[in-house]
């Protein structure tokens, strides 16, 4: 039972009866405001508590003082990135956003799509007519090889419907690479019902559409195909593009926890794994339990490590583990308790010791970053990192802004340092952590986490949203929750 004092709470967020598409635009305009906007209204605030007596003689009672300014001090800029395609390497925009090479160029590697089973509704038969023709006409100028499919219409739209005709497709086929259906609008019943079956099942690499996403002018559907194919090519096991990174003999693991609303439903740990040395082919695993927390937890037959030593002929010697999904105050426990089972895991190899390092990434912070140019605050580059003055005194931490804001103020990510056994240096983890967040392959550009730790959190949502069964083994070395 939890027991709030009713003087020390207040109601948050929108009931059903505000959620208005007007109301939700206007609160989202007010919150997205521009850095000089947001600086002006913080200063404004800091006035008025001091030139509201009650408020200054309660803040003079608890002897606190605030500033009437913001802090300002000195942070750098890490270097811009390389991108890598198959045969062309590139250094993006200022924006750090490379759609067009992406969806014009070949990827680094790329899946023949030979066998693939296409589902919809007879009263869609057009628009999936057009869907097959943008997909034939766009894969070859992206590398791609994309044969024609095999076709299942239905009569309705029902959920049984779907089951059936899926079954029925995918049994009819020796080897069916990937299930491509298209529904006539969002419903997350429908859209549940084909994934389990697909992901817990009859294990196989699934796309679903929407209709109205492919409505609309001719412009529209290409855009959304190139979009489709792209995470088409990755379900299969392609990769997209990377970035240079000179550490030998590396893993990366990304670890986010999702945490079930549904009633009986535990919190769900999603894991990924690099399985390559250039940090661009993934495993995964998951723990339904949130009470283990082993570096190899997982439905997979075989650790990370030994299907690793299979594709790369050797053990990683450095890992590092970014563990999102972890407040301040259990911080602790991940030093305490989680750190010594990944280091205990070593001891499934013999004479197998390598250095771990262990990285806490924090995206619920209040801290924003501004740029200060002439007298005007503007939004803070990419790459944009803080490593004093506001870091932790009990931890090694720093701020990092990886991503280009296109609204409103750049809120940074932090990152806190829980073991470093590798004794890479401050600068070698802000410059790795920044490569790798351009490496989540369903967007073109950086993102506000390293990417397994966006791989990590897409698989455990998909699993505790949706799925609420284990995953098939079959599916752990492809990037199927995309």
């Amino acid at each position: 039972i939890v027991i709030l004092v009713p003087e020390l709470t207040f109601l948050t967020g929108l009931s059903s009866f505000q959620k208005s598409s007007r109301t939700v635009k206007e609160v989202m305009w007010e919150m997205m405001q521009s850095p000089q906007q947001h600086y002006t209204r913080l200063t404004s605030l800091l006035h008025r508590i001091r030139d509201t007596p009650e408020a200054s003689r309660e803040l003079e009672g608890w002897g606190l003082y605030l500033d009437m300014d913001i802090h300002r001090t000195q942070g750098h800029i890490l270097p811009a990135e390389r991108i890598n395609l198959r045969h062309r390497s590139f250094f993006p925009d200022e924006e750090l956003s490379w759609h067009r090479e992406a969806t014009k160029e070949v990827p680094i590697s790329v899946i023949p799509m030979n066998s693939w089973l296409l589902v919809y509704p007879k009263r869609l038969q057009q628009l999936a007519k057009d869907l097959v023709a943008a997909v034939r006409s766009i894969c070859g100028a992206m590398g791609m090889q994309v044969g024609l499919p095999t076709v299942q219409e239905l009569w309705d739209d029902r959920i049984e419907s779907y089951i059936k005709s899926i079954r029925s497709g995918l049994g009819s086929q020796e080897k069916v690479q990937l299930l491509l259906c298209i529904i006539p609008r969002n419903r997350d019943d429908l859209y549940g019902a084909i994934k389990k079956l697909c992901c817990v099942q009859a294990p196989v690499p699934s796309q679903v559409i929407s209709a109205q996403s492919l409505m609309g002018h001719p412009g529209k559907i290409r855009s959304v195909v190139q979009k489709v194919l792209l995470q088409i090519n990755c379900k299969l096991g392609g990769q997209l593009w990377g970035v240079d990174i000179p550490l030998k003999q590396l893993m990366v693991v990304g670890m986010d926890i999702h945490h079930s609303r549904s009633q009986g439903m535990r919190s769900v740990i999603g894991f990924v794994a690099s399985m390559n040395q250039y940090v661009e082919s993934w495993e995964q695993g998951r723990c339904s339990s949130c009470s283990a927390l082993g570096i190899w937890g997982g439905p997979t037959p075989k650790s990370p490590s030994l299907a690793r030593k299979g594709l790369n002929h050797s053990l990683p010697m450095k890992i590092v583990v970014y563990r999102d999904g972890v407040s301040d105050p259990q911080l602790d426990t991940v030093l305490k308790y989680e750190v010594p089972q990944m280091q205990k895991s070593f001891n499934t190899f013999e004479n197998y010791q390598p250095s771990l390092v262990v990285l806490v990434v924090q995206k619920q912070i209040s801290t924003n970053f501004y740029s200060l140019t002439g007298k005007d605050f503007m939004s803070s580059p990419p790459g944009t990192v803080l490593d004093h003055t506001i870091t932790s005194t009990d931890w090694e931490d720093f701020f990092l802004l990886a991503h280009h804001s296109r609204q409103g103020c750049s809120i940074p990510t932090r990152y806190i340092c829980m073991c470093n056994t590798a004794n890479l240096s401050p600068e070698h983890l802000q410059r790795l952590t920044f490569k790798l967040c351009h490496l989540y392959w369903n967007w073109p550009g950086t993102i506000r986490v390293p990417a397994p730790c966006k791989y990590a959190h897409k698989l455990a949502f998909l699993v505790g949203q949706v799925l609420h069964h284990e995953p098939s083994a079959h599916l752990s070395e492809q990037l199927f929750f995309l």
